[in-house]
């Protein structure tokens, strides 16, 4: 997972990944569960959060072979 920088609010470089499972209104009247990660710094409590779908999506990109 590519969330291995400091902290934008006290620079510390401790952090907590969680997992959790929300849900999201897509447009019409569907509701979907998505998958985020939430990070919050062990200094100062800052949290935030990113959507799975695109943090996943780029770990893929640099898996994949340039030739």
């Amino acid at each position: 997972m590519k969330l291995d920088f400091r902290c934008v609010k006290c620079g510390c470089d401790k952090y907590q990944v969680k997992t959790t499972i929300l849900p999201e209104k897509s447009p019409g009247l569907r509701l979907e569960l998505g998958t985020y990660y939430i990070k919050t710094c062990l200094n100062c409590g800052y949290t935030e959060i990113y959507s799975a779908k695109i943090v996943d999506a780029e770990k893929d990109e640099e898996l994949k072979p340039q030739y």
